[in-house]
């Protein structure tokens, strides 16, 4: 696998991964932030939760653009 490949696999699941944590879409960050503390090491609230997915989402775009999308 090539590296614009890569950029591009990770860039998108950050994107839309991040994205749906951020939004909070189908409540994605509170059944995040639910999960039971032995399978999870963050996030301490759905706030925290939510501004981390906004990162990721944030960090995908930036890799995509710079692949070239």
């Amino acid at each position: 696998m090539n590296s614009q490949v890569f950029d591009l696999m990770w860039g998108g699941v950050a994107l839309v991964g991040g994205g749906l944590l951020a939004a909070n879409v189908r409540g994605a960050a509170d059944w995040l932030q639910a999960m039971p503390y032995a399978y999870r090491s963050w996030p301490n609230s759905v706030i925290t939760c939510r501004v981390i997915g906004g990162f990721f989402a944030l960090v995908g775009a930036g890799v995509l653009i710079d692949a070239g999308l």
